[in-house]
């Protein structure tokens, strides 16, 4: 029996990890790290998803994004393909280089974002690579550490922490170095097909309103239609930009895209749907 096709959607943020052939080292000189990081750098440039984090280690990868217009299995295939010819190239070798299908776990809410954000960060120290995880050079730590949104889109992470940036880097820091709560062996034993039907079982196609059609059957009048289009913090708005965004969600647009719409944050719109204003 042949494999059973991922199940994805627009919009889903995905913790993937993909392993080496047998586990073999893949990843041992720091060119080879610094080739996927640039890979990944330009595949982001060209499909537009969101990058939360990432670690390269020795024989493996994690990722932590939120895909757009470009489906996971496009970016991973383009990512993988390109690796092998190279490392394949410069070790003079030929085969597989990647064991297999890259695993790709949904991630649901808030408190999972955050904690597939610390083990993927604390991989090197469960590993015996380092002590602490802002000794690896590797990873996407760094870039919260240092508040450098550029590669990774660190403000929705960080938002959840407070809306403080020198607070939230802060607590980043500290929920770091605690200890993962979540048995994430069991979670990849699971397999990512069965866990993603079970959780985002497939859907029947609807005509795809646009952001402002959805926006206009809140029931907002014209007036206040401009004003939250605008950015506007007024707080009698929340409720429409509350409706706006649940029902926004539905239709799977991404939460960037949402906020873009009425210019807000993408984190802003993630307190929305969670009962923040």
């Amino acid at each position: 029996m042949g494999r059973r096709a991922r199940v994805e959607y627009d919009g889903a943020i995905y913790h993937v990890i993909q392993r080496g052939n047998n586990r073999e080292y893949i990843f041992d000189r720091d060119e080879d790290k610094m080739f996927l990081l640039q890979e990944l750098m330009g595949r982001k440039a060209c499909a537009g998803f969101n990058l939360y984090g990432y670690v390269i280690m020795s024989n493996h990868y994690h990722l932590v994004l939120q895909v757009g217009d470009e489906p996971l299995s496009k970016l991973m295939h383009l990512l993988n393909s390109s690796y092998g010819r190279y490392y394949n190239r410069e070790h003079n070798r030929t085969g597989h280089v990647f064991d297999g299908r890259y695993k790709a776990l949904p991630i649901q809410n808030e408190r999972y974002l955050l904690a597939v954000l610390r083990y993927v960060h604390r991989n090197p120290v469960r590993a015996g690579m380092c002590s602490h995880v802002n000794k690896y050079r590797w990873s996407s730590d760094i870039y919260y550490r240092n508040n450098q949104g550029n590669l990774i889109d660190i403000d929705l992470p960080l938002g959840m922490f407070s809306n403080d940036r020198e607070r939230a880097i802060k607590q980043y820091i500290s929920f770091m170095e605690q200890e993962d709560d979540i048995d994430y062996d069991q979670l990849d034993a699971v397999g990512d097909t069965s866990f993603m039907i079970k959780i985002n079982p497939p859907q029947k196609k609807s005509v795809k309103k646009s952001l402002d059609e959805i926006l206009a059957d809140t029931g907002v009048c014209p007036a206040d239609f401009a004003l939250i289009k605008s950015g506007s913090r007024k707080r009698y708005l929340v409720p429409y930009k509350a409706a706006y965004a649940k029902e926004a969600v539905k239709y799977k647009y991404t939460l960037k895209s949402i906020g873009d719409n009425i210019n807000i944050s993408a984190t802003a719109i993630y307190k929305l749907l969670n009962g923040g204003g």
